[in-house]
């Protein structure tokens, strides 16, 4: 391909421009959103054998049912809030992630559908790699086989469906990205030929859906008896020869995903082929229409976020350094125009992230709509931006909502530094911290905790009370910088409060821990609690470091 371009088309394909704003402020700004929207669907959903699909005009979900074997949606709900988890790890996203997870079980030993990566791997998948739970993986291990089951040792291929009558052994270019599931599979303890299964299908793929420009078809149907082709065409396209968006996309994300498992170099080359038509055909906010051929405007922003995921992968395999800079300026910028008011769908009536997503236009289906998957990528895509993103954490009337996991290593004497604001005149807030493996669902489950209390100022628990040295004032909107250092094996701490434009104040010294509180050796787990309202405080710049003895006396 990039001897047909010519030296002047390698040199517009390998040049880009650098401008994008992205950051880490949006990160937070969209992981804090999706926090609120998902647990929004959560609510709204009948109940966890329901998932999320489209958005509608009302502001509500389409649903889809966990056990319907045919749709290919179930698995992106969960796994976004697995994401969630991720971002902030904070308990109630596990608990919430797992409860639509478990449903999906069923979906094991399905053998009607090539789209069970997507469903499967999403949600158990994720669960198993943030629990390292051997339940999750037994599941992964049976449905990877159950996909293996669709796979025609004749034309190389994972069948794709039986639904259409008029097609006798299809490939789709969706099934790229259900390819993982069999790869992660052959490396966790199922059969070395999934393995080879997935490549062979990327490389029969590659070989007739991949068009010699780069662009794609959507689909390649195969004669059963012979393995000869009889077909091909954008089945959701605008017609047989055009290139549909999302389609491509998913070849993009499969490609860059297989190289990432087999460091096949020929994965690495079909990651670049179908990458560099898409960048050099897309429009330059990086939005595709539809499909790259139809007429009329229509965007699909679900494309656009799953190449956006892509590209921040690619751009870290990639072995050529032009290429990684191109690739990942291309995903900055698509990422700059996604979070933008054009479509981040904060301050609409969307229950999604996204606005603007396509699901099958020719059959008028979900049209310029949230779509679930959209929303996944865009989640994915921040995520690989900045993995730990540095997230507010905001008061909670509910203890276990009000927890965030810390590392399980902070054992001996621990110095904890955060910011604090109150957010509405009258604070009865805390900041607690408890053990690792302490349930915690109350205060007497908290060891060392720092208030704000109904009286206006700071104080710290101390034993069988609350008490303050100096008493520092809080008022709304302005922000505090916390200083903790503990000794864990002494059971005491001391605390600094730092007032905007004042000097560091000690509230509380050698304070005893609370009274009857679980037994502690580490510091595991922060509880951001009020006994007011929701979000009534915040808390920022959360960290844990070594200390020393010394500095619990400074």
């Amino acid at each position: 391909m990039l001897k047909s371009m010519g030296a002047l088309g390698l040199a517009v394909l390998l040049v880009g421009g650098t401008a994008h704003a992205f950051s880490d402020g949006d990160v937070s700004r969209v992981v804090s959103f999706a926090r609120s929207q998902l647990r929004k669907t959560a609510t709204a959903m009948p109940d966890a054998t329901w998932s999320p699909k489209a958005s509608q005009a009302n502001g509500t979900w389409t649903t889809v049912r966990n056990t319907a074997p045919t749709a290919w949606t179930q698995g992106f709900f969960p796994g976004s809030m697995w994401m969630l988890y991720q971002a902030g790890l904070e308990p109630s996203w596990s608990s919430k992630a797992d409860r639509w997870t478990r449903p999906l079980e069923v979906q094991k030993t399905n053998r009607q559908t090539h789209d069970l990566g997507f469903k499967m791997f999403l949600s158990f998948g994720a669960a198993y790699r943030f629990t390292g739970d051997a339940y999750y993986r037994d599941v992964l291990l049976v449905s990877a086989e159950s996909l293996a089951a669709r796979y025609n040792t004749r034309v190389g291929i994972i069948d794709c469906c039986d639904w259409n009558s008029a097609w006798d052994v299809p490939l789709v270019t969706d099934t790229m990205m259900n390819l993982e599931l069999l790869l992660w599979a052959a490396a966790n303890g199922g059969r070395a030929e999934l393995r080879t299964m997935a490549i062979n299908h990327a490389l029969v793929t590659l070989r007739d859906a991949v068009r010699a420009d780069g662009s794609s078809f959507h689909y390649v149907d195969y004669n059963a008896a012979t393995g000869a082709i009889r077909s091909k065409g954008t089945f959701q396209g605008y017609s047989a020869n055009s290139t549909w968006a999302r389609g491509h996309a998913w070849l993009i994300y499969g490609y860059t995903m297989l190289y990432r498992y087999t460091g096949d170099a020929r994965m690495l080359e079909a990651a670049r082929k179908v990458t560099d038509w898409y960048l050099a055909h897309v429009p330059s906010d990086q939005v595709p229409k539809w499909d790259f051929d139809a007429p009329g405007t229509q965007r699909d922003s679900s494309a656009a976020a799953i190449v956006a995921s892509a590209l921040l992968e690619l751009s870290v395999l990639e072995t050529d350094a032009a290429r990684r800079t191109r690739y990942r300026d291309a995903a900055l910028r698509t990422l700059d125009t996604l979070v933008s008011p054009a479509y981040f769908a904060q301050g609409t009536n969307s229950p999604g992230l996204l606005l603007h997503g396509v699901g099958h236009l020719p059959a008028n289906q979900e049209v310029d709509v949230s779509l679930i998957y959209g929303d996944y990528y865009l989640l994915e895509a921040v995520l690989r931006f900045n993995p730990d993103p540095p997230l507010p954490w905001y008061s909670k009337l509910d203890f276990f909502e009000s927890l965030h996991l810390l590392s399980c290593g902070n054992t001996g004497v621990r110095t904890v530094e955060f910011d604090v604001t109150p957010l509405s005149s009258r604070q009865d807030g805390t900041v607690g911290y408890a053990d690792s493996s302490t349930a915690v669902a109350g205060y007497a489950d908290l060891n060392m905790t720092v208030r704000m209390n109904v009286d206006g100022y700071f104080d710290v628990r101390n034993g069988g009370g609350y008490a303050a040295l100096v008493q520092v004032p809080y008022v709304n909107g302005q922000t505090y910088h916390v200083r903790l250092v503990t000794d864990l094996s002494a059971k005491r701490y001391s605390v600094w409060v730092t007032p905007p434009g004042g000097g560091e104040v000690r509230i509380a010294n050698l304070s005893a821990f609370r009274t009857g509180a679980p037994f502690i050796d580490d510091l595991g787990k922060v509880s951001i609690r009020t006994s007011l309202t929701d979000s009534d405080f915040r808390v920022t710049g959360h960290k844990v470091t070594v200390g020393t003895v010394g500095t619990l006396r400074d």
